[in-house]
């Protein structure tokens, strides 16, 4: 889905303090385990440091066909407790016990029914900033091609936005800053800030740029300032820039996201009629520990 049409406006690279600080353009290496469940507490424990330092940690399981039985093993092995279930979703086909099965379906009611490209978001951005802290995505078959997972460090791009021009980056912190409108239940919206901090006073977010997305300034005088902010935020998560990871999660492997720092989208896909493609997600309001 297309961004907001903005003019860009490349600002001067600031020396901002590193949110994420283990983040880089090259992805991550696969954390290799023998088990959903993690039983090794070395493996257990480099996924939560990925989590802590880059934002993002990818798990393999190799040979396995996962169900949703393994996504709740792998929570429980990172201590994530009860997989949160947004209101919107409960009691739909499209998730069971609160788990979300991501695969192209010819349902129009379903939210995630087709394969063209997801533009950049946050999961549950109908929920108040900071409630859902992690996203897990379990991939059980890949698209034939395509479906290539892309990061964005909107975290560290908002720091610096904020050190390099505070004006504008105000106009992304106030309480009507970002509108999210459902696309699932006619009449349900949300307003609330695209980034704030939480009570360690971190960085968090809840920046997405879908169609069903709106930002709005503190003020009508105030446009300019909220058009430079998203003009520098969509020049920081440009292709090639180094605040973005590109990736394809194989069958086996999980992804799991701090939900409220990293925004995530995806490239369109082809399907393998055979096999076609299938992540099962979780949300949850806890972040990995161990």
């Amino acid at each position: 889905m297309p961004a907001p049409a903005i003019t860009r406006r490349t600002p001067a690279r600031v020396t901002a303090p590193l949110q994420l600080p283990g983040f880089t353009p090259a992805p991550a290496a696969p954390v290799v385990t023998t088990g959903w469940g993690v039983p090794e507490p070395a493996a257990r424990h480099r996924i939560a440091e990925d989590y802590r330092t880059r934002g993002y940690a990818v798990v393999h399981v190799p040979g396995t066909t996962p169900a949703e039985a393994d996504l709740a093993a792998l929570a429980d092995a990172l201590n994530l407790g009860t997989a949160f279930s947004p209101p919107q979703y409960r009691g739909s086909a499209h998730t069971r016990g609160a788990v979300s099965r991501l695969t192209a379906t010819a349902d129009p009611a379903h939210p995630f029914q087709d394969r063209a490209g997801q533009n950049l978001h946050c999961d549950a951005t109908l929920q108040h900033l900071g409630q859902v802290a992690t996203t897990v995505m379990i991939c059980v078959h890949p698209g034939r091609s395509g479906g290539h997972t892309q990061l964005f460090n909107a975290v560290q791009a908002f720091a610096e936005l904020q050190a390099a021009d505070p004006e504008a980056a105000a106009q992304l912190t106030h309480e009507r800053a970002l509108l999210r409108t459902s696309t699932f239940v006619d009449g349900l919206s949300t307003a609330g800030p695209a980034f704030g901090r939480d009570p360690s006073g971190d960085l968090i977010t809840r920046y997405s740029l879908t169609a069903t997305d709106s930002y709005h300034p503190t003020a009508p005088g105030r446009q300019e300032h909220l058009d430079r902010a998203l003009a520098a935020l969509a020049d920081a998560a440009d292709e090639g820039s180094r605040h973005r990871a590109t990736f394809t999660l194989a069958a086996g492997q999980a992804l799991v996201l701090a939900n409220d720092k990293l925004c995530h989208g995806r490239t369109p896909f082809t399907d393998d009629p055979a096999a076609p493609r299938l992540l099962l997600r979780g949300l949850f309001t806890t972040r990995p520990t161990i």
